[in-house]
């Protein structure tokens, strides 16, 4: 498994670092790095973590984070099967936190680009439509290097600051750059909520996971996340359970049950609360489109 602070290297001839990681799932962990990263998947799904936000991401998801900001791709369970059919593809663009000050603070045409890196500090989600339209340019900054590389990459940030649809992730209270003893700690925590989500999960044996007393794990979770431990399981149950109903055929009932929720009617306020529609009006929506 990689160091959970990511040390990034650059060719002394590059302000950038783009790569296309072909796997059978992504096996990045829960870290952070000092440099900025454009994320665009191009094959598989799952649920993405930066800072305190989750969501789940498929195929089209681009994602830019700012220097700092812990995050991972986690595939879904069939994905960890052997299962040949399934792959995780992404292109991922890395460049230096000092890239603002050093190649665009003396470009007055790029101030647009220049606040978009400073929105990016706790991570941006890009519209169905900017991702779709930029899909060919990242492709084709795999096969360039040197200035046409870095022109190409300044078109791509130049369009992405003109997406007013895009979406901030992590919440602006979230805590950036933690030590590395706490980002383990974090990482034990949010793995095992990740194995065991559709179990119960009382609180004493989630702060046993963080060697914490339980009153004292539940003040580091809200002060780490600024969500309580109960609010931020549930979103994660949330976040699964949507992906059954848009996925899978099977009943609300069966997907309450998958998703770790044992009373139907707790499920049902929970999912109106994150969506804004009972699971049936969600179902009904998405399998139209």
């Amino acid at each position: 498994m990689k160091a959970l602070f990511e040390k990034i290297m650059f060719s002394e001839q590059s302000s950038l670092l783009v790569r296309r990681f072909q796997l059978s799932y992504f096996d990045a962990p829960w870290h952070y790095h000092p440099e900025y990263e454009l994320t665009y998947i191009v094959r598989s799904y799952g649920r993405r973590f930066v800072g305190d936000h989750v969501e789940a991401f498929q195929a089209g998801d681009l994602v830019l984070l700012g220097p700092d900001l812990s995050h991972f791709w986690r595939n879904d369970d069939d994905f960890y099967t052997g299962n040949v059919a399934q792959q995780a593809e992404s292109i991922v663009i890395q460049f230096p936190a000092s890239f603002d000050q050093r190649v665009l603070a003396a470009i007055p045409e790029a101030d647009s680009i220049r606040h978009l890196l400073e929105r990016a500090r706790y991570g941006l989600r890009f519209s169905s439509a900017v991702s779709q339209s930029l899909a060919a340019l990242m492709e084709q900054l795999l096969n360039q290097s040197g200035f046409p590389q870095l022109l190409g990459m300044l078109d791509v940030l130049h369009r992405l600051a003109a997406d007013s649809e895009a979406t901030l992730l992590a919440s602006a209270g979230y805590q950036l750059a933690p030590g590395r003893a706490e980002t383990e700690r974090m990482k034990r925590v949010l793995e095992f909520m990740l194995t065991h989500f559709r179990d119960e999960i009382r609180i004493e044996t989630i702060a046993s996971v963080a060697s914490m007393a339980p009153a004292a794990f539940c003040r580091y979770f809200k002060k780490r996340t600024r969500k309580s431990f109960v609010e931020y399981l549930n979103e994660l149950r949330i976040s699964h359970a949507r992906k059954l109903l848009t996925d899978v055929n099977l009943s609300v009932g069966q997907v309450c049950a998958e998703s770790g929720f044992v009373n139907n009617s707790h499920f049902h306020r929970q999912f109106r609360l994150h969506t804004g529609m009972t699971p049936l009006q969600y179902q009904t929506v998405t399998k139209r489109k």
